[in-house]
């Protein structure tokens, strides 16, 4: 049919063919009562539509009712068609439930063509919306609750229900974690896992589509019965009063990862048009996104642990009781601890717990690394979960109470650290909570390490004989150990501030050369040197003084001086004794002799004057001058040392041999024969090869290998210890500047070099294919 511009177009249809439209029809007439409704139409507006009832009577929102007087009375006037949204408040489905509508509606004329009131068509657009609302709340997801609270608040338009629940469901499937409830269901931690109540387990296998159940119906039959029955949790979920449940499986791949649940108090069942809901709005990629976020909020979380960790890093009392508190608060167990590993002793030593006051152990604990589940992660160096104690032959009774266990090792061999974790539920640990305390153990380790190695480091230092002084890079000294408060008899307080070079002077009774302490404060680095300290008291203290520039990071520098007052006096009495010996012995020849004649020919007067004669001729001979005893003590202290020709092939070969088993493992000896012999003093050079084995032993990385070896290519035999791998390869492993391992090895290098020098040799520190400490010494062919 046409119409032209000012002709009416007429349509007559009938009623029963508009049934079948997905699409609601509606006619009202000018009084605004419903003179039609198809089926669709009907069904959105639920039991209220009635021919002949007003549509401002249905329960349509305020804002609703008010655009509709609105429309109508436009339409009317202007006798236009318009477009426009409704909310209908659909009681009949439960409270809060709405159904959001939008209508197109034009004016509707008699036969006459006259005005006689208006046809609306309605598309229903609740699902739609709901879609587009939980998607931009997925969008715009930057908190883990947000963003299920913001589900929770848009399916509550379009069902009704009194309780939503998030549960997630562990990868062994023996435990459950709410995620998220609304309202709060029971007060539960953020990241705890509880043990799989009965009542879930008996569904997983089950439970792929959403499914819908009356509780008194479901534990009328069994299992259900029998787990009401026997299990707590099952109870105490029934004991709040729930008559109908819908549950909606969340999948992850192929794996159950979480059940999304509603309850209702009331004997409404939930019906086709809730599980339609359920089935077809984004739910599910909500929840997975809930996860994501929530993972990255575990992540955060385990950061700002590590970070107030790093904070308390000066104690390692407060690092201890930042972890412990912090993991036991975060998860709700019973009993968290932290031991430490004696392997010297073969014990495990509580450093820090965080419990209730009733389950603390006391103060002071220790116990066996034979015994218990901590001894078997201490000795196998794997985490051990117990879902049960008291079936088990390893646990050892010590915290009331306890159920399951679990211990997890800090990464480290050998195991230096150990987490306790302990509840008095029945498989309370998952192993969701294993890997994320793992991750995060793998970087609280290096804090723990670092802060035992500071305090090692200060405990030393309060500990050490030698003075130790901090000064700034201009020599103002701004701190200093015990031991040099003893040695200048000055406080601590009285000596920061001042600059070290008016406390040094030459060594010797002549005047200090201009500058002498001065350029010797400003030296970057001193080697060994005897100077004299002043004291208040007018003394003048002989000390050996070295010092080194801190890391850039530091700044200043750091000296050490050693007393040589006892050492000057142990080395006089030495040579006293050297020389008293060599007296002795040169002495007892010509007093044996004297004797000897005087007995054989004393008696004999006609020999007697020869016997005594010979007597006295000896005992010239043992008469020593003063001057010879002072040349006799007389010894050269930074003079060659005496040499001998050696085989760096047979020092190599024994080079280990008295490493304990274990780290002789670690050792490779690689000779070849032919190496020309060399110069040295052996003990001399057994001490400098020995001390740098020793070093390279205990900087190595886990994987690491020592190859001792000769090497005979360049004009001056090599004894080589190499950093290598299994296969023999040289070892990324390096010595960083300003790293621990550098400082130690500055510390013996002034010594090793001083040593070496002394047998015309010297140490090299090669870093370019791999960590190699050389020995290198002056050949002895031809000579």
């Amino acid at each position: 049919m046409h119409a032209g511009p000012d002709e009416t177009l007429a349509l007559r249809l009938r009623s029963s063919a508009l049934d079948d439209l997905p699409q609601g029809v509606i006619r009202l007439g000018l009084d605004g009562r419903m003179r039609y409704l198809n089926r669709s139409a009907a069904a959105l507006a639920g039991p209220g539509a009635v021919l002949g009832a007003r549509l401002l009577d249905l329960p349509f929102d305020t804002t609703s009712v008010q655009r509709l007087r609105a429309e109508l009375g436009r339409r009317h006037e202007t006798q236009r068609g318009s477009e426009y949204p409704l909310t209908l408040m659909r009681p009949d489905l439960g409270a809060g439930v709405r159904v959001f509508l939008k209508v197109s509606a034009v004016p509707d004329y008699d036969a006459e063509g006259r005005l006689a009131g208006s046809v609306g068509f309605i598309d229903d657009q609740t699902m739609e919306r709901a879609n587009l609302g939980i998607h931009e709340a997925i969008g715009a997801a930057g908190d883990c609750d947000r963003l299920l609270a913001a589900l929770a608040d848009r399916l509550g338009e379009v069902m009704q229900f009194d309780a939503l629940m998030v549960s997630l469901i562990s990868a062994d499937r023996a435990a459950v974690r709410l995620l998220y409830s609304q309202p709060g269901w029971r007060p539960v931690t953020s990241w705890g896992w509880w043990p799989m109540p009965e009542m879930v387990r008996a569904d997983l296998d089950t439970l792929t589509a959403t499914r819908v159940d009356g509780i008194a119906e479901l534990f009328a039959r069994e299992p259900y019965a029998g787990i009401a029955a026997d299990d707590a949790a099952t109870r105490e979920f029934l004991a709040q009063g729930w008559r109908q449940m819908l549950r909606r499986p969340v999948m992850r791949g192929d794996a159950l990862a979480a059940i999304v649940t509603l309850l209702r108090h009331d004997e409404r069942p939930f019906g086709p048009r809730d599980v339609e809901h359920a089935a077809h709005l984004p739910i599910g990629e909500a929840v997975g996104m809930a996860l994501a976020l929530d993972h990255q909020r575990a992540l955060e979380f385990e950061l700002e642990l590590i970070g107030r960790m790093a904070q308390a890093a000066a104690s390692l009392t407060e690092v201890a009781c930042v972890l412990v508190d912090g993991l036991r608060c975060s998860r709700g167990w019973d009993h968290v601890s932290l031991f430490r590993v004696d392997h010297d002793e073969g014990q495990l030593v509580l450093v820090q717990q965080s419990t209730l006051p009733d389950a603390a152990l006391p103060e002071g604990y220790r116990q066996p690394i034979a015994s218990g589940v901590l001894g078997e992660v201490a000795r196998s160096g794997r985490a051990l979960r117990v879902a049960d104690v008291r079936s088990s032959t390893l646990y050892m009774r010590g915290v009331a109470g306890t159920v399951s266990e679990m211990g997890l090792p800090v990464p480290g061999q050998p195991v230096r650290w150990i987490v306790n974790l302990e509840s008095t539920q029945n498989n309370a640990f998952a192993a969701e909570e294993q890997r994320s305390i793992e991750r995060m153990l793998g970087i609280a380790g290096l804090i723990l390490d670092r802060t035992w190695a500071l305090e090692f480091n200060t405990a030393m230092l309060e500990a050490v004989a030698d003075a130790v002084i901090q000064t700034s890079a201009r020599g103002e000294i701004q701190a200093v150990n015990p031991a040099c408060e003893a040695l200048l008899g000055m406080d601590r307080e009285q000596l920061q501030g001042q600059r070290l070079a008016a406390l040094i002077s030459a060594p010797g009774n002549e005047p200090d050369p201009p500058g002498y302490a001065e350029r010797l404060v400003a030296m970057p680095r001193l080697l060994s040197s005897e100077v004299e300290l002043l004291t208040p008291d007018g003394r003048h203290l002989p000390v050996l003084l070295s010092g080194a520039s801190l890391p850039a990071q530091i700044g200043g520098k750091v000296y050490v001086a050693s007393d040589l007052r006892f050492r000057r006096e142990a080395q006089r009495m030495d040579a006293l004794r050297h020389v008293y010996a060599q007296l002795a012995n040169e002495i007892r020849v010509p007093l044996s002799l004297a004797s000897t004649f005087l007995r054989g020919h004393g008696s004999d007067p006609a020999h007697a004057a020869d016997a005594v004669d010979k007597a006295l001729r000896q005992l010239v001979r043992a008469d020593l001058s003063l001057e010879r005893v002072l040349r006799l003590a007389a010894t050269p202290e930074d003079g060659e040392l005496p040499l001998r020709v050696l085989s760096l092939e047979q020092l190599a070969m024994h080079l280990g041999e008295d490493l304990p088993q274990s780290h002789q493992a670690l050792v490779r000896v690689a000779v070849d024969g032919g190496t020309p012999p060399v110069w040295a003093a052996p003990p001399e050079l057994a001490f400098c090869a020995s001390s740098l084995l020793a070093f390279l032993l205990r900087m190595r990385a886990q994987r690491d290998l020592i190859l001792v070896r000769v090497d005979a290519g360049g004009r001056e035999p090599q004894l080589c210890l190499d950093l290598v791998d299994a296969e023999g390869h040289p070892s990324p492993t390096r010595l960083a500047p300003r790293s621990d391992e550098e400082r130690e090895f500055a510390l013996a290098e002034t010594v090793v070099r001083s040593l070496m020098r002394r047998m015309r040799g010297r140490l090299l520190l090669q870093q370019r294919e791999g960590l190699s400490l050389r020995l290198q010494l002056c050949s002895a062919l031809g000579a």
